[in-house]
């Protein structure tokens, strides 16, 4: 009689036993659905923690999403859905992933299998002010500090796109590379991070008029020259003691260079110096650098700009580049510095945005991050607040 009994509860036995491991798997499931979405929501909040577009945010936690499913066995199917959101004023990452799970009845308990959502939302703290950004490609290093060269950020972020190689030493506020990162670095670099776009690659960038005539170079080796805004074709050649005061406004450099050599002085506020293609700048020995950037207009943050299909070397090898205030930027150039005393050290805040940044020799790059205390704006795309993140779910 025991035995008939037995024989015929044990079907329903079954099913529910076999019904509870179902949902132990499926919690389980869950959980781990849970613990990918805090993950994606954090690791795209630290791009939220950089003054750069929310598509490189999402991006970034839709790739560790997809990398996080790739390393699941046996995982359900899962669709994701990311987006920023503005919540009291803040950016907020926000993950929702949908889950379907196969049930052990073949999907016809519950009808089309085990369906579960789960949904993270993570913000900045801060934002971590992103004033290094090495944007080149194509298989060379990017940001390269050789030497006994120092790269000084401390109260911001340094990015490559590709790789960073400190012989010398970098220390930052943060320190991250797409590929890799070696040498002296503090705090240690962040590697695999997503991509920076360049963020003023939609900027129109076109001299306001060409050059009349044939280009020549302005040699001058004393006195002082009072340079208006405008196009100036064949740029200057200062030595001895000379001295160019850029007035307000654009100055574009076409068909030459800006050279400065002994203890000549280029010095200019609310200034913006543009070189075309074929123009670049070399501060030499111990002239003086002393350039604040545009405080209004167009360009305004940016103080030295070159245009795109510029491939030059940008080249600072003076111990007097004291001042250079606001956004240096040369897209598809390469920034060296060489000199020995410590460049842009004066400026209450300093952007550099290149393709190539190189420093080496006994170079010392000082990248001060003191916005509130510039009347430059800091243009969108890079600069202020500084912090972690955490979840808000």
């Amino acid at each position: 009689m025991i035995a008939l009994k037995f024989a015929l509860a044990a079907p329903t036995l079954c099913l529910v036993v076999a019904g509870a491991i179902d949902l132990m798997a499926v919690s389980a499931a869950r959980s781990r659905l849970q613990d990918v979405a805090d993950s994606a929501a954090l690791a795209g909040a630290r791009e939220l923690g950089l003054a750069v577009s929310d598509d490189a945010a999402m991006e970034r936690a839709g790739v560790f999403v997809d990398d996080a499913v790739a390393r699941w066995s046996q995982r359900p199917e899962i669709t994701r859905q990311i987006s920023v959101e503005e919540v009291d004023e803040q950016r907020v990452l926000v993950v929702k992933l949908h889950g379907n799970r196969v049930s052990f009845f073949v999907n016809l308990l519950p009808p089309g299998g085990w369906n579960f959502d789960v949904v993270s939302r993570a913000t900045a703290v801060g934002r971590t002010p992103l004033c290094v950004l090495g944007i080149g490609d194509g298989g060379q290093t990017v940001i390269a500090v050789s030497d006994s060269s120092r790269l000084s950020a401390p109260h911001c972020m340094v990015h490559s796109n590709r790789d960073i190689v400190a012989s010398g030493s970098i220390a930052a506020g943060a320190v991250q590379a797409v590929t890799g990162a070696t040498g002296i670095i503090s705090p240690k670099a962040g590697v695999g991070a997503a991509p920076i776009e360049d963020p003023f690659k939609t900027m129109a960038l076109n001299e306001s008029q060409p050059c009349s005539g044939t280009p020549s170079v302005e040699v001058v080796d004393t006195g002082v020259i009072y340079a208006n805004p405008g196009v100036h074709c064949g740029g200057y050649k200062l030595k001895g003691t000379a001295r160019l005061v850029l007035r307000p406004g654009e100055h574009w450099f076409l068909g030459g260079h800006l050279e400065l050599s002994d203890s000549a002085v280029v010095e200019g506020d609310d200034v913006v110096l543009l070189f075309d293609k074929q123009s670049k700048f070399d501060f030499k020995n111990q002239s003086v650098v002393r350039l604040t950037g545009r405080r209004s207009g167009a360009l305004a943050g940016l103080v030295i700009v070159a245009t795109r299909g510029n491939t030059q070397r940008f080249i600072i090898s003076s111990d007097n580049a004291e001042t250079l205030l606001g956004v240096i930027y040369v897209p598809e150039a390469a920034l060296v510095v060489e000199g020995k005393a410590d460049v842009a050290r004066d400026s209450a805040w300093t952007v550099v945005v290149a393709r190539w940044l190189e420093l080496k020799g006994s170079a010392s790059l000082v990248i001060n991050a003191n916005y509130e205390t510039s009347n430059v704006p800091v243009p969108s795309g890079v600069g202020p607040n500084a912090g972690g993140t955490r979840l808000l779910r």
